[in-house]
């Protein structure tokens, strides 16, 4: 496949690309992720439109698309920025968009404004297919609705403004809704976590929200295509942080000497850099290919790609994140080294979104769903 850039998604990529190289270096990374995320940064990036790059223009945003969000993906991932653009910036515009409820001006221009911190609570204690029934359930209560239950592992779920929440509804469909995380009988418990970033256990107990707050009460089907973004994005960004480890293994080569000479010059670490520079490039063609899938009208040919691509990409991502700290020795997991942190990522990424044994079963059901069609 000959994929380009169009202009416009050049200049995007490298104002992104420049702004993570000049202004988010590892100790402000450092700095950001004690407190969560760097409001500053967050600040900076919506005025130069990162959180609108999928939004409407009426709602302040440029109207692009997923091949826009894959591209503000990977420099977030190149960066290894902790600000929680995937949740606010990409899942919830696509859930308000795909719910018919996008017609909601000012969330959105709060959104791409910076303004809105949205996480998405959608995993669950013991759940680890994210097509599974939610044990958190959604009951009329007056005008309104009542939720019970817990959410698991919730990114920024402490920070946020608002909780995207699916929830079990009374006619066993599930229903999506958009909540104010201050909301009374939430109880929201932060946490860092491995990659330096922060996720929270979340409670609802009794938990009564308005009428508005359900964006749709059969979503299951939104949810799927949720996720799958979710992935695709997610994988984007993996890239970036593999692109990031290659660069900087590929400087410690050149720079440090052993026996005389660059370390570089041995020709065994030679094969190991460009069996690295392979594996990113593998990695970039199956997210291109994931992220292209979803505008595909065939769920099932966009789950297959989804999956295809997560199951490959992570597989690359580990191989690029080990290779890193082995080629840099024992340092390449201090904390002043930009390697450890990107492995901690990687493993993160690598580990979530369902895991290898669910999209591999994925993978091989709708390959043959499509073959019997």
């Amino acid at each position: 496949m000959n994929f380009r850039f169009t202009e416009e998604q050049s200049m995007l990529r490298d104002m992104a690309r420049r702004w993570v190289a000049e202004r988010y270096d590892l100790k402000r990374r450092k700095a950001a992720a004690a407190t969560g995320f760097d409001r500053a940064a967050w600040a900076e990036i919506a005025e130069m439109g990162w959180q609108g790059v999928a939004l409407p223009e009426a709602a302040g945003g440029s109207a692009g698309g997923a091949v826009e969000t894959m591209i503000v993906m990977e420099e977030i991932g190149r960066g290894l920025m902790v600000e929680p653009y995937l949740a606010t910036a990409v899942i919830a515009p696509a859930a308000l968009t795909l719910t018919g409820a996008a017609d909601d001006d000012a969330r959105l221009a709060a959104i791409a404004g910076g303004r809105l911190v949205v996480a998405f609570a959608h995993d669950e204690p013991g759940l680890r297919d994210p097509a599974a029934p939610r044990t958190t359930r959604a009951v009329p209560a007056g005008d309104g609705w009542r939720l019970d239950g817990a959410k698991s592992v919730v990114r920024a779920g402490a920070e946020a403004d608002c909780l995207l929440v699916s929830a079990a509804m009374p006619e066993g469909a599930t229903g999506l809704f958009l909540v104010d995380a201050a909301a009374p009988g939430i109880t929201r418990t932060g946490y860092p976590t491995l990659d330096g970033m922060t996720a929270a256990e979340i409670a609802f107990e009794g938990t009564e929200v308005p009428a508005v707050a359900l964006l749709a009460a059969e979503a299951d089907a939104i949810l799927a295509a949720l996720i799958d973004r979710a992935i695709a994005a997610e994988l984007a960004e993996a890239l970036g942080v593999m692109e990031r480890l290659k660069a900087a293994t590929l400087e410690h080569l050149r720079t440090r000497r052993q026996f005389g000479q660059e370390i570089g010059r041995f020709q065994a670490l030679q094969h190991r850099m460009a069996d690295i520079h392979i594996a990113c490039e593998e990695a970039r063609s199956m997210v291109i290919m994931a992220t292209v899938a979803l505008a595909e009208d065939d769920v099932l040919a966009r789950a297959r790609a989804v999956s295809a691509a997560r199951l490959h990409v992570a597989e690359l991502a580990m191989h690029v994140g080990r290779e890193a700290i082995q080629l840099h020795g024992g340092i390449g997991m201090t904390d002043e080294m930009i390697v450890g942190h990107g492995f901690k990522r990687l493993k993160v990424i690598a580990a979530g979104m369902g895991g290898n044994d669910l999209h591999l079963d994925r993978f091989i059901a709708t390959t043959e769903q499509s073959n019997a069609a």
